[in-house]
């Protein structure tokens, strides 16, 4: 005998892109899995006058 147990369905959470803040990653370029290795999210956050200027817009 054996019970049956009903499937548990685990919801992926959607990434959210860091750079429109409260919208989803979507996923813009081919080979990018979430914002964890989006070459944009890379270029902003490592270079420091990119970063300042993005970080004063959302300020603004």
């Amino acid at each position: 005998m054996t019970a049956e147990t009903p499937a548990r369905t685990r919801r992926r959470p959607d990434p959210k892109c860091p750079l429109r803040p409260g919208e989803p990653c979507t996923l813009c370029q081919y080979d990018v899995h979430g914002p964890e290795d989006c070459p944009l999210v890379y270029l902003i956050m490592n270079d420091p006058e990119d970063r300042e200027a993005w970080a004063e817009s959302r300020r603004h």
